[in-house]
């Protein structure tokens, strides 16, 4: 009995896990407009701080990154 109660709990939460959308990440170019950002490398080491680099903008105001570099909001302000 305990078995077949574990089972459904597990069958519910696995599917309200699979129901839910997937959030869709900011668009850090219409964002970096206002407020501080950075590029930094996308695969950094682990135990390595991650290079910079600055952020370049399109003629339509976006920003964005070289190859290997994201977007990502400013620690410092």
């Amino acid at each position: 009995m305990i078995r077949i109660i574990a089972s459904l709990a597990l069958a519910g939460v696995l599917a309200a896990c699979a129901s839910k959308e997937e959030a869709k990440p900011p668009d850090m170019a219409l964002a970096c407009q206002t407020m501080t950002c950075q590029c930094t490398e996308t695969k950094a080491a682990f135990l390595r701080s991650s290079k910079t680099t600055p952020i370049l903008w399109r003629k339509n105001g976006d920003a964005y990154c070289p190859k290997g570099f994201g977007l990502e909001r400013s620690k410092e302000q």
